[in-house]
């Protein structure tokens, strides 16, 4: 059984690899296979395409980054941050800076096996970031169809 030290040390280490962009600390905790979903993109495959996505961010972006819960339950774990960003500091994809600057409330929703990180799902809770991306050009997934635990 895990300990809820080694629980939260886990899910701490998300939070924290994403807010100081030092997500090369995730090689021990995220498989290399690991698929990332989010608004904006699906079936991202890879812990370095994962890293990638949020140096990108962190280039971008002036952020800060307020954490609001976390756990880890079994294979299950949730961290959920309230991000504050600006767009100020250079090109994101191709979508140059215009100085806005918003929060989103996000969840990163965590799937593991024999102890690593298989699948992170970024749920935003709050749209800003998720509105601002669009309206500046970037595509968006539609009909997005995970698998489900129980079909009803």
């Amino acid at each position: 059984m895990t300990t809820p030290e080694v629980q939260a040390g886990l899910t701490m280490e998300i939070y924290e690899g994403f807010k100081l962009n030092q997500t090369k600390r995730w090689n021990a905790i995220v498989h290399p296979d690991v698929m990332t979903n989010s608004p904006a993109g699906r079936d991202i495959a890879g812990r370095e395409a994962l890293q990638s996505w949020i140096k990108a961010f962190h280039v971008a972006f002036d952020l800060r980054v307020d954490l609001i819960d976390h756990y880890l339950a079994g294979d299950r774990g949730l961290v959920t941050i309230n991000l504050h960003w600006k767009h100020d500091r250079g090109a994101f994809f191709g979508l140059e800076p215009t100085g806005q600057s918003g929060t989103s409330i996000e969840s990163f929703i965590l799937q593991l096996k024999d102890g690593l990180v298989t699948h992170f799902t970024v749920a935003d809770q709050s749209l800003d970031l998720a509105i601002y991306l669009h309206e500046q050009g970037m595509e968006m997934p539609r009909r997005a169809t995970p698998p489900a635990l129980i079909a009803g």
